[in-house]
C-alpha cells in the first residue's frame, strides 16, 4: 500500500498535566494511525521556562520524513527564549505586539538552524513539517501558524478560528509562490507539495532573488492575537489527520459532547474491522483530557482519516476538567 500500512496502528502516546495557579489543564494524544511511519510531534509547557506566566503549547505534522518536526518540537522554546524578546510579566499591551515578532524571529531562525545541518545540507534528509503554536499570558493567546496543522477556540460553545490553513491555491498563497519562480499546480507547489508555508522542504526555499519570508515554501508564521474572555472554554490544536475528516466546530462538539457525557461504551466485539474499527478508551483508564484526546482520534479514525493525528486539548475552564 505503498506510504500506508495494511492495518491501522491505533496504540497511542497520552499524556496530561494541570496547572491550579493558571487554572490550565491539558491532554494530548498522537497515534500513527494508517501511515507507515509516525511523522508527528508536539510541545506543552504550562510554565515556559524562564518565563512561567507564559504557556507554550504547539503540534508540529512532518512530511517526507520526522526529523524536521522532531527537531522543531526538541528545539522551537530554546529559540524563541534566545530572541529576548519575551519578558515576565509583560503589560497586556505589549505582549501581543512582542509575542508576534518573538515567533517570527524564532521561527525563521530555526528554520535557518536546520538549512545548515548535515544531513539536510548533503540532501539525506529532504523533509519538512507544519507547525501551530499557542502562546499564552492571563490576558492573551496569541497563535502563530504554519501550513495546515490548526488550533481553534471553543468560546461558550463556538470555535473560533486561531490560525487558518495555508494552501497553495490561495491567493495570496499562489502569488507568493509565483514571485519566487514556483508554480501551483493539481493544489500543490510545483505539483508537489500540499502546503504553502512549512519548516524545512528546503527545495523549495532556493530562489535568489526574495528573502526567506517569501520563499515559494516559507517558515514564516501567520499570526493571530485573541484577548480571553470570561467565555473562553477550552483551545484544540491538532494536525491535519483531525481536520480532514472534521471541521473546527464539529471538533468543539465532539470535545463539549465528551465532556458532558464521559467515555462511550466500548463497540460490541467484531463489529467494526479494518478502516470503520474504532478503538475506544480502555473501561480502567482515568476520564480525563488525555482520554478525550484519544477518542477523539478514534472517532477520527472511524470517519476515514487515514493520516497521523495529534491532539492537544488546553482547558481554559477549570470547572469543565473532567474528574474521575
Amino acid at each position: 500500500m505503498g506510504n500506508f500500512l495494511d492495518a491501522p496502528m491505533t496504540d497511542k502516546q497520552t499524556s496530561t498535566d494541570e496547572d491550579s495557579e493558571k487554572g490550565f489543564a491539558y491532554g494530548v494524544s498522537a497515534m500513527q494511525g494508517w501511515r507507515a511511519q509516525m511523522e508527528d510531534d508536539h510541545i506543552h509547557f504550562l510554565k515556559l521556562p524562564k518565563i512561567p506566566d507564559l504557556a507554550l503549547f504547539g503540534v508540529f505534522d512532518g512530511h517526507g520524513g520526522d526529523m524536521v518536526a522532531h527537531h522543531t518540537a526538541a528545539n522551537f522554546h530554546k529559540h524563541l527564549l534566545q530572541t529576548n524578546i519575551l519578558r515576565p510579566k509583560m503589560s497586556a499591551t505589549e505582549f501581543p505586539t512582542e509575542a508576534k515578532t518573538a515567533f517570527e524571529t524564532a521561527l525563521m531562525s530555526l528554520d535557518d538552524e536546520m538549512r545548515h545541518m548535515e544531513e539536510v545540507e548533503t540532501g539525506q534528509d529532504q523533509s519538512g513539517s507544519t507547525s501551530v503554536m499557542t502562546l499564552l499570558s492571563d490576558t492573551h493567546i496569541v497563535c502563530a501558524n504554519t501550513g495546515d496543522s490548526r488550533a481553534v477556540l471553543s468560546r461558550n460553545g463556538v470555535a473560533v478560528p486561531l490560525s487558518f490553513d495555508h494552501k497553495p491555491y490561495d491567493t495570496k498563497e499562489k502569488d507568493r509562490i509565483e514571485n519566487a519562480g514556483g508554480h501551483v499546480k493539481f493544489n500543490r507547489v510545483n505539483g508537489d507539495l500540499a502546503v504553502s508555508r512549512a519548516l524545512g522542504d528546503f527545495l523549495y526555499k532556493r530562489c535568489e532573488t526574495v528573502p526567506d519570508e517569501l520563499q515559494a515554501v516559507t517558515a514564516f508564521p501567520e499570526v493571530i492575537t485573541e484577548e480571553r474572555q470570561v467565555t473562553d472554554e477550552f483551545i484544540v490544536l491538532a494536525c491535519d489527520g483531525i481536520w480532514d475528516v472534521m471541521s473546527s466546530q464539529e471538533v468543539v462538539d465532539k470535545v463539549h459532547d465528551l465532556l458532558r457525557t464521559g467515555p462511550p461504551p466500548p463497540p460490541p466485539v467484531g463489529s467494526m474491522e479494518g478502516e470503520q474499527r474504532a478503538v475506544t478508551a480502555a473501561p480502567d483508564r482515568e476520564w480525563n483530557l488525555g482520554t478525550i484526546s484519544e477518542v477523539l482520534i478514534d472517532h477520527c479514525l472511524h470517519l476515514g482519516s487515514r493520516d497521523n493525528m495529534s491532539v492537544i486539548i488546553l482547558m481554559l475552564k477549570p470547572s469543565l476538567v473532567p474528574r474521575p
